[in-house]
Formats: C-alpha cells, sequence, structure tokens
C-alpha cells in the first residue's frame, strides 16, 4: 500500500465492513468522511478521534473533534521506540507533543510509551476526548459549501522547512514568511466556534491530509451526495501557489490543517460572519442530488476523482514524525 492515509477504497472493504456495532451501544457506526466517533456516556455525548504519526499530531486529533462539533477536553499519547533509541529521543517527542497541546490550550491526560522490536523508527498516536455540545446533522442537497481558511498551510510549512534554501534561490523572503503564517492558523476551533454560534445545524469537516479534493470527496461521501464546486472560489494564498508551482506539487491534494469545510443552508451569512471575525471564508459551491463530484474552472468541468495520496510525499518521500 501507498504511504500515507489508507485509501477510501481499502478503508470500505477491510476496515468499516469488518467493524459491528454491539446491541445496547448507543454510538455511530464508523463511516467515511467521520473523522471522530461519538457515543452517549449518561446524560453526556462524548467524542473520540485518533491520529497516528503524521504532521502536528495534536492539531489534527482536535481539529476532529471541533469539526464534529465538540469541545476537546485532553489527549491521550502513545509512543512506541525501538530498542536502539536513546531515552533524549523520547524527551523530544513528549516535549513537542506537550508544546502543541499548549499551543492548542488542551492538556495530556496520559498515555503509554513502550520499546519494540517491531519498528524501527518512533510511531506515535494521539487520541482526543471531547463533548460534543451539538449534533452532527447530515450534508443535505441544496446546501451551500463554505471553505474557511485557506488551503495548503501545513503541507507549505512541510516543504519550506525541507525546501527553504532551494526555495530562496528563486523567490523573496517575504514570499515564505506569507506561505508561512501562524501556527495558529492551523487550529480550527475559532472557526468552529463562530460557525456553531451562528448555525448550530451544520456539517463541517476538516480538511487534512489529502488536501481539498480529498475532503470534499470524504464530505460528499458522509452524506452520500453530490457536489458542484468552483475551484477559483477554493480560498489559496498567492505565495502558497507560488512555492507549489517551483516543485510542481498540486495545491488542492496538499495537507491543510486549518482549513474547514462547512455545509449550511445559509452560507453566505455564515461567510460575512467569518469575514467579520477576521477569517477568510468563501462560499465555494452547492450539495446537489445524486452522486457527481463536479469540479468547474471558467468554462471547463471536470470530475472529482478518488482521493489521492498527498502532495507531500511526492515531494519529501514520506511524511513528517510529528
Amino acid at each position: 500500500m501507498k504511504l500515507g492515509k489508507v485509501s477510501d477504497t481499502i478503508l470500505s472493504r477491510s476496515v468499516f465492513k469488518l467493524i459491528r456495532k454491539r446491541v445496547g451501544q448507543k454510538l455511530e457506526k464508523p463511516y467515511l468522511g467521520q473523522d471522530a466517533s461519538g457515543f452517549a456516556a449518561g446524560d453526556s455525548n462524548i467524542a473520540l478521534s485518533s491520529v497516528a504519526c503524521g504532521y502536528m499530531a495534536v492539531y489534527r486529533a482536535v481539529n476532529n473533534i471541533y469539526a464534529a462539533g465538540g469541545c476537546p477536553v485532553g489527549i491521550l499519547d502513545c509512543v512506541i521506540l525501538n530498542d536502539k533509541a536513546r531515552e533524549i529521543r523520547l524527551k523530544e517527542i513528549i516535549g513537542e507533543l506537550e508544546r502543541q497541546a499548549a499551543v492548542a490550550g488542551i492538556p495530556i491526560l496520559g498515555g503509554h510509551t513502550t520499546v519494540s522490536e517491531k519498528v524501527n523508527q518512533p510511531v506515535v498516536t494521539v487520541t482526543s476526548l471531547g463533548v460534543e455540545n451539538v449534533s452532527r446533522p447530515k450534508v443535505k442537497p441544496g446546501q451551500d459549501i463554505v471553505a474557511a481558511r485557506w488551503i495548503g498551510i501545513s503541507g507549505i510549512r512541510q516543504i519550506i522547512d525541507a525546501k527553504q534554501e532551494e526555495i530562496l534561490k528563486v523567490l523573496p523572503c517575504d514570499v515564505i514568511d506569507k506561505a508561512l503564517g501562524n501556527e495558529k492558523d492551523m487550529l480550527v476551533g475559532d472557526i468552529a466556534e463562530v460557525v456553531l454560534k451562528s448555525d448550530s445545524s451544520v456539517r463541517m469537516h476538516d480538511v487534512s491530509e489529502g488536501g481539498i479534493f480529498a475532503s470534499l470527496w470524504d464530505l460528499a461521501e458522509s452524506g452520500n451526495v453530490g457536489i458542484d464546486v468552483d475551484l477559483r472560489a477554493i480560498p489559496v494564498k498567492q505565495e502558497i501557489v507560488e512555492i507549489c508551482e517551483l516543485f510542481n506539487i498540486n495545491p488542492y491534494e496538499l495537507e491543510s490543517l486549518g482549513c474547514l469545510l462547512v455545509t449550511s443552508d445559509n452560507g453566505c451569512d455564515i461567510v460575512k460572519l467569518l469575514n467579520t471575525c477576521g477569517i477568510k471564508a468563501t462560499v465555494i459551491g452547492k450539495v446537489t442530488e445524486g452522486n457527481q463530484r463536479i469540479i468547474r474552472s471558467n468554462d471547463e468541468v471536470r470530475f472529482l476523482d478518488l482521493p489521492q495520496q498527498d502532495e507531500i510525499y511526492k515531494l519529501l518521500g514520506k511524511g513528517a514524525t510529528l
């Protein structure tokens, strides 16, 4: 199998098909496009999300809770090291997880650390625990699709980290600075808070590995609906486009932590509210009947393909550990 997120085809065939809901359990059966699982515990609705390795693992896990309409309350980590690893490496890993947790404002509640000969490099899993504040309605035909904040933020940060010297030979320093933005831009909690105050009946999906094309596909799959999207309306910084062009990278298939997709009956109202709060947002398309996933660009019309391997692997050959 390819590096990165397992394809939707394999997930459907070899993961979701084998998972059964137990009698008496108040929980949702996993499905495509669902990044956080919900279940009832007494009078509370709990949301859980786990991510393994990947760039900014804490942010990824926490964003999944926010996108589910929940409020993260803490995280758990699991770190597996090989038997040749030194203690200093463990300190580095935990230090980075704690740094991310501090930026996100979420405490580390505990976890598990072990050494195994079965791995040849550290394997890190982060599980985020949250409380669901609202129900998660299905995506419905006729709704607007809103994209909040820029695409490609987390992917471009990895590219800059690995290729900064090459970039500076062609582009000035201020292009890099503008592309990088603020690290907090990779968290979607501020977006979700504003959106839910405006309309608690929305459906949200955070954009991460595979880029906005993969997330649009998953959004459509989650509601068994079609989409009709204007490529030109998708928010992307010109500086990110310029850096992507240097390396023949498609920004629409590049990891995009910090971007949030929202489906709503009143997309324009949500856009106005987000823009008032200083958050870039646009209506990029509509949810449609059927299962056609259409992407338009001027007079060109194409159909969205099954999610592809994230572009970061094409350039770097591997993903980031944390």
